[in-house]
């Protein structure tokens, strides 16, 4: 339960950061920043599952 709570904690955190940009900067920016930010996740947590992937 702890997980869906950060899970949603962080989406929401991520939604209003991407908003601010769009509102401060525009659309383009706004999705630049947000698949930016999107694909270090991707990669961060690709790391993370090859590093305790097989320990458990």
């Amino acid at each position: 339960m702890r997980h869906y709570l950060f899970d949603i904690l962080g989406l929401t955190g991520f939604g209003a950061l991407t908003y601010g940009l769009y509102l401060r900067f525009g659309l383009a920016d706004a999705l630049i920043a947000g698949g930016g930010m999107l694909l270090v996740v991707a990669l961060a947590a690709s790391r993370a599952a090859k590093r305790y992937g097989g320990s458990r």
